[in-house]
């Protein structure tokens, strides 16, 4: 057979040309995790929801860990589409912080794939413009920085998981037990956001108080 021809000839299995883009494949993936969770989400599975066959996904995935790593990806991309130019470093680390379990909650399923996918390289320009007008000394940094990540993360993650279980964050709680529990909870800010916004205000003014910054909580 004329070299020509062999290379045209169609093997089995992948073929000549892309019949999917690589952005399609990862929102579809996306959108089966929503719908189905981690466990569900395979190569095939990706597959039969493009209506292709598996080896067409691996034009764009080297496997599925990659596809699951440039998930992890685009869902990061989507937190910081909520920025917002001109507003103060506190107000710009609550907003960021408030997106981001957003869209947590908005793809519940995504929790064990932000764990281990987690794209911190992806994190190191917002890292530097959250620096860049940080208050605080350089030498406080990472502990600014570990602080405000570790809680927006943390307290998305798990809000994602009692969603994506169908459980409620806090269990019902039996008011002569514990009475203390219960009137916290009745006092509280009406909505779990909120809730984590002031939790962040807290946060935000014990920096202010170690690290000897002066000025009201906004």
């Amino acid at each position: 057979m004329p070299a020509s021809q062999a290379r045209k000839k169609k093997g089995p299995g992948r073929p000549l040309t892309p019949l999917i883009t690589r952005e399609t494949a990862i929102l579809v993936s996306i959108d089966l995790l929503d719908r189905k969770g981690l466990d569900a989400l395979t190569v095939q599975a990706v597959a039969r929801e493009l209506n292709v066959q598996a080896p067409s996904l691996y034009y764009h995935f080297k496997n599925r860990d990659e596809l699951l790593h440039m998930m992890a990806r685009t869902l990061l991309v989507e937190v910081g589409q909520g920025e917002k130019p001109g507003s103060s470093w506190e107000e710009r680390a609550i907003d960021l912080a408030v997106a981001t379990r957003r869209v947590m909650l908005n793809h519940a399923h995504a929790g064990p794939l932000m764990l281990r996918f987690f794209p911190r390289e992806l994190m190191l320009g917002a890292y530097e413009r959250g620096l860049s007008d940080c208050p605080y000394p350089p030498e406080h940094h990472l502990a600014v920085l570990e602080a405000l990540e570790k809680l927006t993360y943390g307290k998305a993650l798990f809000d994602a998981a009692a969603k994506a279980h169908d459980h409620a964050a806090m269990p019902t709680v039996d008011p002569a037990r514990y009475p203390l529990l219960a009137a916290a909870i009745a006092k509280s800010p009406v909505s779990d956001e909120a809730l984590f916004v002031e939790t962040l205000e807290v946060l935000l003014d014990g920096f202010r108080f170690r690290y000897g910054q002066k000025g009201k909580a906004i």
